[in-house]
């Protein structure tokens, strides 16, 4: 084989084993970005010299340190000056949205990357697992966890290979409404007439899905919030007759229907008991009854999953 070709191959294999290479490396910092750390120095500890440790957070493998905020500072800086990510930063503190700190506010900053959660009351391991696109297997491994008995409100909880969630992600917002279940009170008194998914419709006869509970306390019985909210519409709607959706925040809506009367006006502010209506028949009824609807992201959900039991 001649000089020349040699050397053609020799150039082509150099390529091939750079290209090899490099893809390896994004690889490993897509789905690993902790895995690099062991190529690289070790994080001089001069930046969080001045810091005082975060009493009470533990996740294993990981430092915490408090920092108070000064005017001017934005998480693209402070993610600059802990050489740490944005994400990080804004997932341990909860502030996934565009807001910024207000000075003197207390951050958690750790000692490195990664994507944390703080927990909430109602959140299990597998509903946080599954939210973060994590296994839960893995997420029990890095918490050194066994069970959701191990849980506990306010805990910091890292998510190996998490995906970063903002306050609009669908994920965040279904992970958000476990926090409020079991919380609602029941909008009225009586039996319940009619329950969550696929009936006998008891006009048309034909099997069809009921997206709420049918309450049957009497005509003109009273209807109260069943959480504290904002009213954002109150009238007319089809087959619903007169009816009011109340926001709860995080993405869920009560809906309450078949109204007698209406006692509250768009953009009011209820609180959870509040008087709202009275029991009717408008609308599709066959009789006097109270429809009630929770909904996440306007997807109806079972109100029994919901309501104080």
């Amino acid at each position: 084989m001649g000089d020349p070709l040699r050397r053609t191959y020799f150039s082509v294999a150099l390529f091939l084993g750079v290209l090899w290479f490099s893809m390896v490396l994004w690889a490993v910092w897509i789905f690993s970005p902790k895995f690099l750390q062991l190529f690289s120095a070790p994080r001089s500890r001069t930046v969080f010299s001045q810091l005082e440790a975060a009493p009470g957070v533990t996740v294993p493998g990981f430092e915490f340190f408090l920092y108070h905020t000064v005017p001017g500072d934005t998480f693209f800086f402070l993610a600059q000056k802990f050489k740490l990510s944005e994400e990080t930063l804004r997932s341990l503190n909860e502030f996934n949205n565009e807001n910024e700190p207000k000075p003197d506010t207390t951050l958690l900053i750790p000692s490195c990357d990664g994507i944390f959660h703080v927990v909430k009351r109602g959140q299990g391991l597998s509903d946080i697992a599954k939210a973060y696109g994590v296994s839960l297997a893995a997420l029990l491994k890095a918490n050194h966890k066994a069970a959701n008995g191990d849980l506990y409100s306010g805990e910091v909880l890292y998510l190996p290979g998490g995906n970063y969630l903002t306050n609009h992600n669908i994920r965040w917002l279904t992970l958000r409404s476990l926090t409020l279940q079991k919380t609602f009170t029941k909008p009225t008194t009586g039996r319940f007439a009619d329950g969550f998914g696929d009936r006998k419709d008891p006009i048309s006869g034909k099997v069809r899905f009921h997206a709420g509970l049918d309450l049957a306390p009497g005509w003109g019985s009273r209807v109260v919030a069943a959480q504290d909210g904002t009213v954002i519409f109150a009238g007319l709607h089809a087959g619903y007759g007169n009816l009011i959706i109340l926001d709860h925040g995080q993405g869920l809506t009560t809906w309450y229907g078949h109204l007698d009367q209406i006692l509250v006006k768009v953009r009011a502010v209820v609180k959870k008991g509040d008087l709202i209506g009275k029991v009717g028949a408008t609308g599709r009824v066959t009789g006097p009854h109270l429809h009630f609807e929770v909904r996440l992201n306007d997807k109806p959900q079972n109100p029994l999953l919901y309501l104080v039991p």
